[in-house]
């Protein structure tokens, strides 16, 4: 009885372990409440901020076009290459990008006129801004961990209106062998877009 005791308990320890290891719930999320009706049928990835981790340069990207995706919820995933190739061979895109994303990053302010352009020349009722907030190897504890962590805003083209924002990150513990950091961007990803408005 006791080694039935001991075998249960340790199944249960096993399976909450795995669930925490997994992401669990996201660490935060805000729906905007007067934008319970927005379904986008067309989204791209407008912008990923690797800031001060560039070996998650172009890996991100993949890794959340390759999400949305995959869920099949959209009619349109405006692929990055896609809208790199267009920023480059449109100037004035290109400009309302940067001038949008200034005022986003600077003040705050999802200008709804910029938003609205974005919008029209890409074709997209919607699109993510991300910035990576982690993306690393560590000693925590005198625990070796690699972490990843994310935060995105959903952003509304027609009004310039961020429909839902969240964070989450996961750290996942090691002895010898590094998880690849591209597997644990990918369970973030999976864990933050499963939470997304669609």
């Amino acid at each position: 009885m006791k080694k039935k005791t001991w075998f249960c308990t340790g199944l249960l320890t096993a399976m909450i372990l795995s669930i925490i290891a997994c992401g669990g719930s996201i660490r935060y999320a805000e729906r905007d409440p007067d934008m319970k009706d927005f379904h986008p049928r067309t989204i791209g990835l407008l912008y990923a901020d690797v800031a001060a981790y560039p070996e998650a340069r172009g890996v991100i990207d993949e890794i959340i076009i390759a999400d949305l995706i995959g869920r099949h919820w959209f009619a349109t995933v405006l692929p990055s290459d896609t809208l790199k190739n267009q920023l480059k061979n449109d100037q004035d895109l290109q400009k309302t990008v940067t001038d949008y994303l200034l005022k986003l990053n600077t003040v705050n302010y999802s200008d709804p006129a910029l938003s609205r352009q974005i919008g029209d020349s890409l074709k997209i009722e919607a699109f993510l801004i991300v910035t990576v907030d982690s993306w690393n190897y560590a000693i925590e504890k005198q625990n070796n961990v690699a972490r990843a962590g994310l935060s995105m805003k959903l952003i509304e083209t027609g009004t310039g209106r961020i429909a839902w924002k969240a964070g989450h990150n996961i750290e996942k513990e090691y002895t010898f062998l590094k998880p690849d950091l591209k597997d644990v961007g990918k369970s973030v990803v999976n864990a933050m877009i499963g939470a997304m408005p669609h």
